[in-house]
C-alpha cells in the first residue's frame, strides 16, 4: 500500500513538473524568427503592381509601379501620374521579419525618392509598402507624393 501511495504522488509531481515545462516552452515560441521564405513575392491591385525575390533572407530585384498624386504651383492643377522603379536591392530581412530600403531613382523623367517595407509574419502573411516623392524644383513646378500598400504572395522559388 505504501509503495502504491508513493507512485502516486510520484506521478502527480511528474505531471506537474510536465506541466510547468509546457508552459514555458510554449512562451519562448514568440522569440523565433519570422520566416522570411525564399521565392519569388508579388501582389498586382488595379492598376499599381510590386513584386520581389527573397534568397536567404536577402530581397533583390524589387520592382513596383505606383500612382502619384500631383500638383502643379504655376496653374493649381492635380492630376495622377505613375512612378515605378527596379532593380531595388540589398539587405536581409531583421530576425523580426522587418526589411526596408530608402531609394533614389528617376522615371518618366522625374527625380523621386522613397521608402520601401517589406513584413514577414509568422502566421505565413507577407505585406509590402511603398512611399514616393517627387519635389518640384529647377524648372519644375510639379510636386509629387504617393503611396502603395498591400499584402503579397508567394510564389514559387527563385531558380537563381
Amino acid at each position: 500500500m505504501r509503495n502504491l501511495s508513493r507512485l502516486i504522488v510520484l506521478g502527480l509531481l511528474s505531471l506537474l513538473v510536465f506541466s510547468i515545462g509546457a508552459v514555458a516552452v510554449s512562451s519562448a515560441r514568440d522569440r523565433q524568427p519570422a520566416p522570411a521564405r525564399d521565392g519569388r513575392y508579388g501582389a498586382l491591385r488595379g492598376d499599381e503592381l510590386i513584386g520581389f525575390k527573397v534568397k536567404d533572407r536577402v530581397v533583390e530585384d524589387l520592382f513596383f509601379n505606383m500612382r502619384m498624386e500631383c500638383h502643379n504651383t504655376d496653374t493649381g492643377e492635380d492630376y495622377e501620374r505613375y512612378f515605378d522603379a527596379t532593380q531595388i536591392s540589398g539587405g536581409r530581412a531583421s530576425f523580426d521579419g522587418h526589411w526596408r530600403r530608402n531609394y533614389e531613382t528617376e522615371s518618366n523623367g522625374r527625380q523621386g525618392s522613397g521608402r520601401i517595407e517589406v513584413d514577414f509574419h509568422r502566421n505565413g502573411k507577407v505585406f509590402a509598402s511603398v512611399s514616393v516623392v517627387v519635389p518640384g524644383g529647377g524648372e519644375s513646378f510639379e510636386t509629387c507624393y504617393g503611396f502603395f500598400a498591400t499584402k503579397v504572395k508567394r510564389g514559387p522559388p527563385s531558380r537563381s
